[in-house]
């Protein structure tokens, strides 16, 4: 079977450390092992581009393997991403890098994945340039992106001022897809200056080019706007016990359902619930923690429906 979705970001051989102090690791984690672990278990034919070194453990691999998530854009050089992702009291995460992958370009994308229906480039601390993003982007497929690893949350702290994009470089990069999501977390550290709310920055990516913009909000719920519409997408309750990788999910299953459907507003429900799922388990990235999509879609509440904001 051919692979109808791409993900593109490093890897990372993480270790967890929770408020209380426990410690969870080394696992698989990352925007790009979520998502394509998450696709795949959906039964979305899935691809990955990330490079892995030497010095991973033996077993890192393997949820991605488990999920059947095809293997042939994964290159292996000297170095794995590795970094510890550590949680305050009030919920904020902070990630501390302690080594980091080579930067993966255009050329790192087999032909074999060209013909994708979508790519998902999701970078932790921006692998993935301005440039790539271009070259991936001539192709013509549906292209949608994470913000976290372009300023957001899951950037280098110590080197985030020299990295930081200008707002214009931020515009052109967001200009380029179709699909823009970001945290909450992520728009206080990419719009910093301007203190936006959630919709205004929801607004913003429309703006700058997105056709499709998304702020996840934790608890919250998520925002969805387009130029026509703005929605309001109400969080599932469930029992939350881990939220890494909570927003990752999320995408994973909204780009799952739009590419099935094309339907926007059926696609952030769907992945309320897949995230649903994922957060009331822990351990990083395993193929056993993502659901199904019968599992996901039981957990849709009869009578859910986006709300206008």
């Amino acid at each position: 079977m051919s692979v109808q979705l791409v993900t593109i970001g490093h890897i990372l051989n993480e270790t967890i450390i929770f408020a209380d102090g426990a410690r969870k690791g080394p696992v698989l984690g990352s925007p790009a092992a979520y998502s394509s672990v998450v696709t795949a278990r959906l039964g979305i034919s899935t691809g990955i581009v990330t490079k892995v070194g030497s010095d991973a453990p033996s077993n890192l691999l393997q949820p991605l393997k488990d999920a059947g998530v095809d293997f042939g854009g994964i290159y292996f050089g000297d170095s794995t991403t590795t970094n510890e992702l550590v949680y305050a009291p009030n919920g904020n995460k902070k990630l501390r890098y302690l080594k980091q992958a080579s930067p993966i370009t255009h050329k790192d994308i087999p032909i074999s994945y060209h013909q994708a229906q979508a790519f998902y480039i999701c970078p932790l601390n921006y692998e993935v340039s301005l440039e790539t993003v271009s070259e991936i982007a001539r192709l013509g497929n549906l292209m949608a992106t994470d913000l976290g690893g372009y300023g957001g949350v899951h950037v280098n702290q110590k080197t985030y001022i020299q990295n930081k994009m200008s707002p214009s470089k931020m515009k052109e990069l967001i200009s380029f897809f179709d699909i823009v999501k970001a945290s909450d977390e992520d728009c206080k550290m990419l719009f910093s200056d301007e203190n936006l709310t959630e919709e205004e920055s929801a607004k913003r990516l429309i703006d700058w080019g997105a056709d499709i913009g998304i702020i996840t909000m934790g608890s919250k719920g998520s925002l969805v706007f387009t130029q026509k519409s703005r929605h309001h997408i109400p969080s599932i309750k469930g029992r939350v016990i881990d939220v890494t990788g909570g927003g990752d999910s999320y995408m994973g299953g909204f780009l799952t359902e739009f590419i099935r459907t094309g339907d926007i507003y059926k696609s952030a429900i769907f992945a309320s619930a897949v995230a649903l799922c994922v957060i009331e388990e822990t351990g990083g990235v395993r193929a056993s923690r993502m659901p199904g999509e019968a599992e996901a879609r039981e957990r849709i509440p009869r009578g859910l429906e986006p709300e206008l904001v």
